[in-house]
């Protein structure tokens, strides 16, 4: 069973290994108004930057720990990959500083990746999560959540008014993150 706080699973149109974005689940679009998401306390410790290229050896190493891939060089490989394809923007455009982490002594614990529309055609517009990933011995703790709220007062500097993502609704923990931070599924 793989791990996770709020993985956004849904298929994607290219050679991404199925262990990550499975289709043919029974996925959930949901969206907040970025005011509902802005007024968080950060942890204590929690440092917050913008995550760059020189970073994707940690969270390769993060993406592993978090979805509870095998920690062998072959899967810190295919996440390495993956989160290459991902700067590259094989799954949308990312904005500057739209992919962000959270660090406690150094060390990268969480992460959130935001493209700048849905890479499913699905109509929706603007800002939309396609990655939150949390280190399974820092769950629990607001790091989810503060990267969120990090992620709307970006949003809402770059003009946008709301932050959207898509789960699948087989992740109950995800899906109750996402309704106590004030997402709702569109209609």
């Amino acid at each position: 069973m793989t791990r996770t706080l709020a993985r956004i699973y849904a298929p994607i149109p290219t050679s991404v290994s199925p262990v990550t974005y499975g289709g043919g689940m029974s996925e959930r679009t949901l969206r907040a108004e970025l005011g509902h998401l802005t007024e968080v306390e950060r942890p204590e410790g929690l440092e917050i930057a913008s995550i760059t290229r020189y970073d994707l050896p940690e969270l390769a190493i993060l993406h592993v720990l978090a979805y509870g891939l095998p920690y062998t060089a072959e899967g810190l490989l295919e996440s390495s990959d993956e989160m290459r394809m991902l700067f590259d923007g094989a799954f949308g455009k990312p904005h500057d500083h739209s992919f962000i982490g959270a660090w406690l002594d150094g060390v990268l614990v969480g992460a959130i990746l935001c493209v700048m529309e849905s890479p499913w055609d699905d109509g929706v517009d603007g800002p939309f999560v396609i990655d939150l990933m949390v280190d399974p011995e820092h769950r629990r703790k607001g790091i989810a959540t503060a990267l969120v709220s990090e992620l709307a007062h970006r949003a809402d500097a770059w003009g946008w008014e709301q932050l959207s993502l898509r789960i699948d609704s087989r992740h109950d923990s995800a899906a109750k993150l996402y309704e106590v931070l004030g997402f709702n599924d569109i209609q």
